[in-house]
């Protein structure tokens, strides 16, 4: 009898950790063009950083909460004010339907961090909601970020359409442009990079890759 019971304790041990792993390494099957989910998700590497209000931002800030990250610059033309428009369209509607838990962080990382200031970026950011946080760093720092995540970030000569590749000191021109990843990051409470969305950023596209995660790790925790 007591090799039966053990058995049977046994089993049901081996099925709770095959449910366990088995919740926790699923993929949510998300029929979207442009978003990749990794499998699993991805420890982002230890980064320092400083936000709008020159207070430390490194991997801590990304705890307890989603958070939903754009790489970009303050002089940027077109792209990156569009794609703060949108966020502030997708944070707007998330706000006036709030979910169960805390609602997500956005973060604005920019890549020129020798035009863009800590108050450049605050004003930059909070032109579209006084919630958006700026974040920049010395180059090397973002560069060992970017690569970290394999992506790049280099700038340019807008009139020779020529790459400054030399991200580690201040182009000698003033009115460079950026190169930069144009993806949204999705990062869970832990901190983890779980997917990246291309765009464009359409609201009701993006708040259902949004839910879909959400509800998919939430759920599986």
């Amino acid at each position: 009898m007591l090799i039966i019971i053990f058995a049977i304790l046994v089993l049901e041990l081996s099925v709770g950790v095959w449910i366990y792993v088995a919740r926790n390494i699923s993929v949510p099957e998300i029929d979207i063009s442009g978003v990749t989910v990794f499998t699993p998700p991805n420890d982002l590497p230890p980064f320092d950083l400083t936000d709008h209000d020159h207070r430390p931002f490194d991997n801590h800030r990304l705890r307890g909460r989603w958070t939903l990250a754009v790489f970009g610059y303050t002089s940027c033309p077109d792209f990156c004010p569009t794609t703060l428009a949108e966020m502030a369209r997708l944070f707007n509607r998330l706000s006036q339907s709030p979910e169960a838990g805390q609602a997500p962080q956005f973060v604005f990382i920019s890549v020129d961090p020798y035009r863009d200031t800590p108050e450049q970026l605050a004003s930059y950011v909070g032109y579209f909601r006084p919630d958006f946080l700026g974040v920049t760093g010395e180059a090397g720092k973002l560069q060992r970020l970017n690569d970290s995540l394999g992506i790049h970030f280099e700038y340019a000569d807008p009139d020779t359409n020529l790459p400054i590749r030399d991200v580690q000191h201040e182009p000698s021109i003033d009115h460079y442009i950026v190169d930069h990843y144009s993806g949204l990051l999705i990062v869970d409470p832990r901190g983890r990079l779980v997917a990246t969305l291309l765009p464009p950023f359409e609201l009701e596209r993006t708040l259902d890759v949004y839910h879909q995660l959400r509800n998919h790790y939430e759920g599986a925790s």
